[in-house]
């Protein structure tokens, strides 16, 4: 064989390998953009924690709801605190999503349009899944714990790093309680395949579905610790009441 044989058979055809969504070829560029995602619900879920944790340590009776304030109605409660939450997080989200990636020259082929489509249904799912299981934390300190544990595994149930087709069925149902988890497959195909909102039109719908459910939730679990708090105040207050009747009668002369 000449060398021209040993060239055919080593390479038939002459092409140059270039990966469509990855062209640098690195890790980073694969694997940032979910990881951004992430620390957004992650960081999120950790400050609504924190805030509750504090609620409660400030708490005579370790309410989450102190009822020294009047109330109108469990939903001006929960749309209010979401709206601060969303104010807050609609920059730092900004921030971490559009900014870094340009910062380390990461692929961006999201357009803005199709980026506000999916970013509002994230964040508000997000903001009521974190106020949602914030009644079962009564100290700041807990939440830490609850963000370390979940934080890899989550990035493995997004499919992103491990093949979400050798996930097991349990796991996925597992991850698809979580916005992170179509939050960062949304995101990726948008911003790093060159996707648009059509085109994850499943996670799209899959996201307002969590915010509509996780809504109501909150709002239920709010009620929920409204109605302990007072029982907890009248509790209080009836205990006082007799303390006082039974000083003024061991004060009266016999």
């Amino acid at each position: 064989m000449t060398e021209r044989d040993d060239e055919i058979t080593i390479q038939p055809l002459a092409y140059e390998d270039v990966p469509i969504f990855n062209p640098s070829g690195g890790y980073a560029a694969f694997i940032l953009p979910g990881v951004l995602i992430l620390i957004l619900h992650q960081t999120l879920l950790l400050g609504i924690g924190m805030a509750a944790g504090t609620a409660r340590e400030n708490n005579r009776y370790r309410d989450l709801v102190p009822v020294s304030r009047h109330y109108n109605g469990v939903f001006r409660i929960v749309l209010g605190k979401s709206l601060c939450y969303f104010m807050v997080y609609a920059v730092m989200g900004a921030f971490v999503t559009l900014c870094i990636p340009r910062m380390f020259n990461l692929v961006q082929l999201v357009q803005m349009d199709d980026y506000i489509g999916l970013m509002v249904p994230f964040l508000l799912s997000t903001i009521f899944f974190g106020m949602m299981i914030s009644c079962v934390v009564r100290y700041r300190e807990n939440v830490m714990l609850i963000i370390v544990f979940t934080s890899v595994p989550l990035l493995f149930l997004s499919g992103i790093s491990w093949p979400q087709s050798n996930i097991p069925g349990a796991w996925r149902a597992i991850a698809a309680l979580f916005p992170s988890t179509f939050g960062i497959r949304g995101f990726v195909r948008l911003n790093t395949m060159g996707a648009t909102l059509a085109d994850i039109r499943f996670e799209y719908q899959a996201l307002w579905i969590q915010t509509t459910i996780y809504f109501f939730a909150t709002c239920a679990v709010y009620r929920y610790q409204i109605i302990q708090a007072r029982l907890h105040a009248t509790e209080s207050a009836r205990k006082m009441k007799e303390k006082i009747m039974k000083a003024k009668a061991s004060s009266e002369p016999a």
